[in-house]
This record gives C-alpha cells, structure tokens and sequence, in this order.
C-alpha cells in the first residue's frame, strides 16, 4: 500500500511539474506571437502608394526572359520612413523553386538614377539592409521599410546603402529606380519610381519644412 501510494504522490508530482514547465512556455510564445504581429501591422499598406515603378526589360535581358514586376512605396508623412511593396511575376525569388537558374532573383537594389549608385541593398547581394525586410517567395512578394535607421555595410562607394533622408530629393524628383538582377547578375527588370499625386502632395510639405535638401554629390 506505502508503494502505491508512493507511486501516486510522485505521478501527481510529475504532472505538476509537466505544467509548470508547459505554463512557463506560454510566455514566451505570447512574446513571440505579439512580436509577429506588430511586425506585421508596420507592413500595413494604405490602398494609395505614394511613388510607384512598373519594371520592364533591359538591353542585358537573356532572350526568352518572361519575368515581370511592379513596385509601390508609401512615404511617412514626415519623410522618415518608406515602405514598399514589389511584386514580381515569372521569377524564381528564392533560387531554389525551379531548377532552372534563368528565372532567380539574384539580387534587388534600389539606385540613384544619375549615378546608378544603390540607395538601399533590398535582397540578396551585396547584403540586406533593411531590417524590416520580409521576402514572401511562394507569393512574389518582397516588401519592407526603408529608414534612416536600416544597417549599411561597407560594400564599397557604389554598393553602399544611403539614409532615405539624404535621398528624399532624389525620390521626390523622380531620380531613384528600383532593378531586379538575374542570373550572374545581369540586370533584367529596371523601373522608375514616380510620384503619384498623393506622393506629390507629401513632397511639396516636406520641401516647406526644408528637407528636401540636396544630396552630396559624391564619386562612385
């Protein structure tokens, strides 16, 4: 009888235990679940974009290359922070969906037209500045948030990401576009990114508090 009943306290015990450890997880998984979902609710697109880019082929485009993209960018109100959108259609994002390699995303930046200097490192090489970045590669979508607080590596003059502030000039005025690289790295879908009237209406306010001030012209 003492074995039995033993054998029940240490059982009771044991269970206790179980879901003091199962509880203590809970937490964390709470944690982890707000995190997800306050990520997701910064990616929240207004139904108006601010600038938008369709992207189209370039002289280095492999013949036969079928693949498409659209981008659409929603500027903070007070210039500090640029979310955007790109959708991209017949490319292989991930690099691992096909086998066949003519179709990868190799790699995603947004430039500076009058140099053809990278702003922002998007995905893939040289790097991934933005730390909001999310790649959903099933649904052709890569978006994110560009801000002056986005990592910047030393790549080099021309592969360096830049602050969105020193560049908000340049994207009002039309001067920044996004391009798309495909296999050995080849540029194969290029896009200006313009203002749309409300992107207009955003810029004219932000060129009256004087923040549209030129960028350095710097050597690439």
């Amino acid at each position: 009888m003492q074995t039995k009943t033993n054998l029940l306290v240490f059982s009771l015990a044991a269970i206790l235990s179980l879901s003091v450890v199962a509880m203590g997880d809970l937490p964390q998984a709470v944690a982890d679940k707000d995190h997800d979902d306050d990520h997701e609710k910064k990616l929240n697109f207004k139904k108006k974009p601010s600038f938008t880019a369709t992207l189209s082929t370039v002289p280095s485009t492999p013949e036969g290359f079928e693949g498409t993209a659209t981008a659409k960018f929603w500027l903070d109100k007070d210039g500090d922070a640029l979310k955007y959108k790109i959708t991209i259609e017949n490319m292989d994002i991930s690099g691992g969906a096909t086998s066949d390699v003519s179709d990868d995303v190799t790699k995603l930046h947004l430039h500076e037209s009058h140099h053809g200097a990278h702003v922002l490192n998007v995905y893939k090489a040289p790097g991934e500045d933005d730390d909001n970045l999310v790649v959903k590669p099933t649904k052709g979508i890569i978006k994110g948030i560009w801000d002056d607080g986005d990592e910047n590596q030393t790549y080099g003059g021309h592969n360096n990401s830049e602050t969105l502030t020193s560049q908000l000039k340049n994207l009002c005025e039309g001067d920044l576009f996004t391009m798309i690289h495909g296999v050995g790295g080849v540029g194969v879908l290029k896009g200006d990114i313009e203002p749309t009237s409300d992107g207009e209406k955003i810029c004219k306010k932000l060129d009256k508090k004087g923040l549209l001030e030129s960028p350095i012209e710097e050597e690439h």
